[in-house]
């Protein structure tokens, strides 16, 4: 799932640890604190990029000549595309490995022609900023498929929290004459056919922290991942290793700090590799067990495969738990396979929020490492999520769906920025069908409809326990197996003058 916060995404083609070391390698470090400029300053994006430098360096034996350095007033649009589109393409051929870092601000801008009516902007030292679409042409002139590009920023913008800033430019724009805008399907917008891995969901910020860190949070943790997030003990780390570790250490800091930050992933990084002590071996795609043909085989997008190096001396293990959003009433029989092996499972029941009493699903004892783990629950499409597990810790994993051939219609409201979460607001569809129809928006502004039946409807969201009386509509395709996203920002009608 596309987060639009802070990115990082992995432009790679399968291939083992032997080619990856023996390519050249070629990296572009930029980062900004924007102090001197009209934009709105930080204090630690060129920190960070000096940490990732160091860091990838140290992995990566790049040669000095192909490492590249932009800081503060340097970061210009001019500049950047002169790095990527005559450096970079001018000299990496195909099967050359290319690293990408950005810190800095992101922000939403208005544009008519982009899906929702916004477009995601990484924000230069001066004007012009650059799209996301520009910085993914730039990047489609390179000669080969193995590139990491990493954005440690936010697009959505967001407030200041105690101890914290939120790499957020501004506030989400709401068109003049209207009282919202809608970001709908989010994750379906940018950077398609890629690999992505985000430094938070797409309706979050990222955050720099200062003591005791003194970085963004999610590159300090990423940084340090590339070079110690060996889960399995095979002397390899793997990009999917450093990302679920980073993601772990992230959730938990930003928690510490009053924040909700969720690092996600998508797409299929399977054989890239940070650091790789011996020649790769991958294992073979999973064979998942056989369906019960009353069950309906939703089609799994992307596909995920498994291409890490497995190390069959590792005894250690961690738990597991998937929050899900099965329905209390609703669920058949539960079986749980991590990669091939059917593996114990205990089911209790939650609540989780707008989606009442659901499934979460604990399993015990599970190899460290990188896995995929298969879900097969009657009633329900199957669900297939790669996970990692680190050696005595508890990885959260939390997935949503619904009933097989139905869908779900899943948002939250929000007050102009994805800081303020509007709760109270009444969100109804039409017409209804054989569902509930109605959701309040609760503490965090979620709302959820569960089991819709596919097609078209329109969503209306109505006043508060505050008097807003004016209409918010829109038309959604709901598909079956499939959940819809949409997320509201309200004007701040209420904010004091």
């Amino acid at each position: 799932m596309l987060r639009l916060s802070s990115v990082l995404l992995f432009c790679v083609a399968l291939f083992g640890a032997d080619s990856l070391f023996a390519s050249r390698k070629f990296a572009l470090i930029v980062g900004t604190n924007y102090k001197g400029s009209e934009i709105s300053p930080l204090n630690l994006c060129e920190k960070d990029a000096e940490a990732m430098k160091q860091s990838i360096v140290k992995t990566g034996n790049f040669d000095a000549a192909n490492v590249r350095v932009l800081l503060g007033n340097q970061v210009t649009r001019e500049n950047l595309r002169a790095s990527i589109v005559d450096w970079l393409a001018g000299q990496v051929k195909e099967g050359d490995q290319v690293f990408f870092f950005f810190a800095g601000h992101g922000q939403f801008m208005r544009d008519p022609g982009a899906k929702n009516g916004m477009r995601n902007f990484i924000v230069m030292f001066q004007r012009p900023h650059v799209s996301d679409d520009e910085l993914s042409q730039w990047f489609g002139k390179l000669r080969t498929k193995k590139a990491v590009i990493i954005l440690d920023c936010c697009f959505s913008g967001g407030i200041a929290k105690k101890g914290a800033a939120t790499r957020g430019a501004a506030n989400v724009p709401i068109p003049e004459g209207q009282d919202y805008a809608v970001l709908q399907d989010l994750e379906k917008v940018h950077f398609q056919n890629k690999v992505v891995i985000s430094s938070a969901d797409d309706n979050e910020t990222a955050i720099e922290i200062g003591k005791p860190i003194e970085h963004g949070i999610f590159t300090y943790f990423f940084s340090k991942a590339i070079l110690d997030a060996d889960l399995n003990g095979d002397k390899n780390i793997s990009a999917y290793e450093a990302f679920f570790k980073a993601r772990n250490e992230t959730t938990k800091l930003a928690a510490k700090a009053n924040h909700k930050q969720v690092p996600q992933i998508s797409g299929d990084a399977s054989g890239f590799m940070f650091v790789a002590a011996a020649q790769v071996t991958p294992a073979p795609d999973p064979v998942l067990p056989p369906v019960p043909t009353t069950v309906p085989q939703p089609e799994v997008a992307p596909p995920i495969t498994q291409a890490e190096p497995q190390n069959p001396q590792n005894h250690k293990t961690g738990t597991l738990i998937i929050k899900t959003t099965y329905q209390k009433g609703q669920v058949g029989a539960v079986t749980v396979y991590v990669d091939q092996n059917e593996h114990p499972a205990k089911l209790q029941y939650i609540d989780m929020g707008a989606f009442g009493k659901v499934a979460q699903i604990t399993l015990t004892k599970v190899p460290s490492g990188v896995h995929n783990v298969t879900l097969k629950v009657e009633g329900y499409a199957d669900q297939v999520i790669k996970t990692g597990i680190e050696p005595g810790g508890t990885t959260v994993e939390q997935i949503t769906c619904g009933l097989a051939g139905k869908g779900v219609i899943a948002g939250k409201v929000y007050l102009e920025n994805f800081d303020t979460p509007a709760e109270g607001f009444i969100v109804f569809i039409n017409p209804p069908a054989n569902f509930k129809a109605t959701s309040i928006s609760m503490k965090d502004g979620s709302f959820a409809f569960t089991g819709v039946t596919p097609g078209r409807y329109t969503v209306f969201l109505r006043g508060s326990g505050r008097a807003l009386i004016k209409q918010y509509d829109q038309v959604v395709t709901v598909e079956g197996d499939r959940v819809t996203t949409l997320d509201i920002m309200l004007r701040n009608i209420f904010a004091k003058k």
